[in-house]
């Protein structure tokens, strides 16, 4: 994946939020607790997946920020985990990008704002999981979420909720801080014809 988060940078993010999430599940603590979650504090979801946040990055030129989100599949089977990446290829608007998904949700400073994303296999040798409208995740793999938040010039936090459908009506969310939680872990688009650019499988 030449152009979005290499594994490198995926472990330097994510490694110290495996060892957070495993002192968690030790000490009886859920994860999915409603309340929200800051960058490097991995969460548990409906038990099946873990779910971190890892940063975000300005996306000036087009009026929004993309928010990174990890999942990792601790389950056996197979997870629907968010539109496939493979929908963003045929962005060409603003109204296009914020019509993807509908798993992940965003208020910025106390308001609601439109948010769009997919989600793309963290490594090559995960493309097979994608269909043209699902990212369905293999048992003990790992995606990258991709979420591009309208937010406006002054934005000081924004709170992601992600409520994937399978798990059974829960929701984690995550809360971003403009000031401490900057992190370019890839291509940021210019404009909404070049979304389909970030993941290159």
């Amino acid at each position: 994946m030449s152009q979005s988060i290499s594994r490198r940078s995926f472990l330097k993010c994510a490694g110290s939020g495996a060892v957070s999430l495993a002192a968690a599940l030790l000490t009886g603590v859920s994860a999915a607790a409603q309340q929200p979650h800051l960058a490097g504090e991995p969460a548990l979801l409906d038990g099946k997946a873990a779910v971190e946040l890892l940063g975000y990055a300005p996306a000036q030129e087009m009026g929004n920020v993309l928010v990174y989100l990890s999942v990792e599949n601790l389950s056996a089977a197979a997870l629907p985990v968010g539109a496939s990446y493979l929908q963003s290829r045929e962005v060409h608007t603003l109204s296009d990008l914020y019509s993807m998904g509908t798993g992940v949700t965003a208020v910025c400073d106390g308001k609601p704002v439109r948010c769009g994303s997919f989600a793309a296999p963290l490594y090559g040798e995960n493309a097979a999981d994608a269909s043209v409208f699902t990212l369905n995740l293999t048992a003990g793999r790992g995606a990258l979420l991709h979420c591009f938040c309208a937010v406006p010039e002054s934005w000081q936090t924004l709170e992601l909720t992600y409520h994937p459908d399978f798990a059974a009506g829960r929701s984690v969310t995550f809360t971003v801080h403009r000031s401490t939680d900057k992190a370019v872990l890839g291509m940021v688009p210019a404009s909404p014809a070049e979304v389909g650019s970030v993941v290159d499988l």
